[in-house]
């Protein structure tokens, strides 16, 4: 019986894939065999560069670029997040001056608003119409972060712009006593996977002063 051809391509592939594999471990093949590069075609339609130099410089700029890129993002993260700090840490020390529920749902609205990402920020004492909410959203661990239907963001804020939110329940979850509500425009502000370590402490805090005025 004769044998059945193999694919041209599937062979192809299989053995640039090897070269490939090979070269990646023998980095210094071409320095032991230099008179190859003489065979290469390296010159590029786009760019026309003629060697293996050039391009490993291009190479190395564009990755250059790219980690510059993220650097700038990381520093720019490490800002806002010390900004973010910064009106915990005020808002968290002005709530001892407070002597209503009303002035600390002022204060919040007012302090929080000041964060560029937060489009809306409500202080409301918890009500029965929170219920189905609570239920739904925030029996398991006393917050959430995330989306919310039409309906369930008109509980909190007057326009529909919100495109994630962050909610947090304030006291026990049988008994609440309030709920703390952020709203961002940017969908991907607010997410299941976000930590709270930069509000834990205010929440904490703003629990005790909860607990004070009751």
């Amino acid at each position: 019986m004769s044998e059945q051809p193999l694919d041209k391509k599937v062979v192809t592939e299989l053995q640039e894939h090897q070269v490939a594999a090979y070269l990646s471990r023998h980095p210094d093949f071409f320095r032991h065999h230099p008179y190859l590069l003489l065979e290469l075609e390296l010159h590029s339609d786009a760019t026309g560069l003629p060697n293996l130099a050039l391009q490993q410089q291009r190479l190395l700029r564009e990755q250059t670029t790219e980690l510059k890129t993220q650097i700038a993002q990381l520093i720019r993260y490490a800002k806002d997040n010390e900004r973010v700090f910064k009106l915990f840490s005020e808002c968290q020390r002005a709530l001892w001056q407070c002597q209503s529920f009303a002035q600390l749902s002022q204060l919040v609205q007012t302090k929080l608003s000041e964060v560029p990402t937060i489009c809306g920020c409500e202080l409301l004492e918890f009500e029965l119409r929170f219920t189905a909410l609570v239920a739904n959203r925030l029996n398991r661990r006393g917050n959430y972060l995330g989306r919310l239907s039409k309906d369930e963001q008109s509980l909190f804020f007057n326009k529909g712009d919100a495109q994630s939110v962050a909610l947090y329940l304030l006291g026990d979850l049988k008994a609440p006593k309030a709920i703390l509500a952020l709203a961002s425009t940017d969908s991907d502000h607010f997410a299941p996977d976000n930590d709270n370590l930069l509000i834990n402490e205010f929440l904490r805090s703003l629990e005790q002063r909860l607990t004070e005025l009751a």
